[in-house]
């Protein structure tokens, strides 16, 4: 290889490295494990989705690539973020969806949500919670009204 060839070598490989090192997210610290119980009004939900959005009203800034989701299975739930157990610190407002069958006998009639509405937006749910280290038992359970 001549000092031309080796020259382009070089420079694409910075190029590369360069444009990979600027993709990469940094790593963050999360408090494990962030799980709790969650009903709508006196029964436990089974099943759905929950999910973590920062709230930059009470300083959370924080930017992350995946926000903090859950799984509902049978009134309990665990948070992990981009496919790590738990959360980064900091105050989140909660969003969860929670649904059934409109026609109890066929299961692929369309869909009842079990929470209020409200609950599956962040921009109007009022379950808020702060994840931090060394939270109590009990910290992160949730009760949302029925629908």
């Amino acid at each position: 290889m001549n000092r031309r060839g080796i020259s382009l070598f070089l420079t694409a490989f910075a190029f590369w490295f360069i444009l990979i090192a600027g993709c990469s997210e940094p790593q963050l610290k999360l408090v494990s494990p962030v799980e709790g119980k969650i009903s709508a009004g006196d029964n436990p939900l089974a099943g759905g989705n929950i999910t973590f959005h920062p709230d930059t009203t009470k300083g959370n800034t924080a930017k992350f690539a995946q926000l903090p989701v859950g799984t509902i299975s049978d009134g309990r739930y665990s948070i992990a973020t981009g496919g790590k157990p738990g959360a980064p610190e900091g105050w989140y407002k909660v969003t969860v969806t929670s649904s059934v069958p409109s026609d109890p006998k066929n299961e692929y009639s369309i869909p009842k949500l079990i929470v209020d509405k409200a609950y599956t937006d962040a921009a109007t749910t009022t379950l808020l919670v702060e994840v931090k280290e060394g939270s109590p038992a009990g910290a992160y359970d949730l009760k949302v009204p029925k629908n």
